[in-house]
């Protein structure tokens, strides 16, 4: 039996029946981390992923509950709660080399590196600005913003650009209809579900529709290095579930909204490098063919996976 457990202002307790399983199993108790606010959607696909790894691993592993942890915390303290162990142990989060050295990382993009096509909220004003770009120069003359403690901010600033900063993920959305920065870049898949969520508050901004920036990034399962067996189960379940076709099925159900409508081939493609993701480090476990293809025809791969 596999509980899952979603913790906001009230408790909610789904439990989901997958047969019974040897008694001499233990418990595997995971604990993710909670989003920074009612609008924040970017780790429920994180959370539906880790559901299918535990019923992937269920026959070998035993049952499993999966907590969402009852707090809102910053990335740094996400960290020192995942070295702990208690009040969090698991979290997905982009390829960091402080995470990878404190915790016990899952080499295995479980995004497909997708998030690392940037796509740019602006303000309707500021349209005709972004269809003037020809350039990375002239891209980088336009102040962006980002999270403090994001990694992407990093891989900005070193190639140039002048990045304005907030640590909170909701303030962003505030000072970009503001005017203090011009782009606010999303991984194709936040982009168009941010525009929806903030909508009402922002009804100004709007996904630029003329360029895409490829940081080369990935997302890992981060483990706390008290809870071994989590990682390994983790690690049995993802490939598990890729050599079986669940995991593309599962990718391009969640993605193929955005991918569609994107239009990445007829964007202008402009790309810097990432210090903090190696692409071998990526490819480890995978391969280089897992990574998605942005020159990909998604039309005929979602017409294959959502049937």
């Amino acid at each position: 039996m596999v509980k899952l457990f979603f913790r906001a202002k009230c408790v909610c307790v789904i439990l989901l029946f997958c047969g019974c399983v040897p008694s001499v199993y233990a418990t595997d108790h995971f604990i993710t981390n909670h989003p920074e606010s009612t609008k924040d959607a970017r780790y429920q696909y994180t959370y539906e992923l880790l559901q299918l790894v535990i019923e992937a691993t269920q026959a070998d592993f035993g049952d499993a509950t999966l907590t969402v942890a009852d707090m809102t915390m910053s990335r740094n303290r996400e960290l020192k709660a995942l070295e702990q162990g208690e009040m969090i142990n698991v979290m997905a989060e982009a390829s960091n080399i402080e995470w990878n050295n404190a915790l016990l990382p899952i080499y295995i993009p479980i995004r497909k590196g997708v998030q690392g096509f940037r796509l740019f909220i602006i303000n309707q004003d500021d349209v005709a600005k972004l269809k003037a770009v020809t350039s990375l120069a002239q891209f980088m003359s336009l102040p962006t913003g980002s999270g403090s403690q994001w990694t992407t901010k990093i891989a900005m600033q070193q190639a140039g650009f002048k990045v304005v900063e907030n640590v909170h993920y909701e303030n962003l959305f505030n000072m970009l209809s503001k005017g203090r920065f011009i782009t606010f870049g999303r991984g194709v898949n936040e982009a168009y579900q941010e525009i929806a969520a903030y909508h009402q508050l922002y009804p100004q901004l709007t996904v630029d529709e003329s360029l895409v920036l490829h940081i080369p990034l990935a997302t890992y399962f981060y483990v706390s290095p008290h809870h071994p067996r989590l990682a390994d189960r983790i690690k049995v379940g993802l490939k598990r579930i890729i050599d079986n076709g669940q995991f593309d099925a599962f990718f391009y159900r969640h993605n193929c909204e955005c991918l569609l409508k994107s239009q990445l081939n007829s964007r202008l493609v402009l790309k810097i490098e990432n210090p903090l993701v190696s692409k071998q480090q990526m490819t480890s476990i995978v391969g280089a063919d897992f990574l998605l293809n942005p020159k990909s025809d998604f039309a005929a791969l979602c017409a294959q996976y959502q049937k």
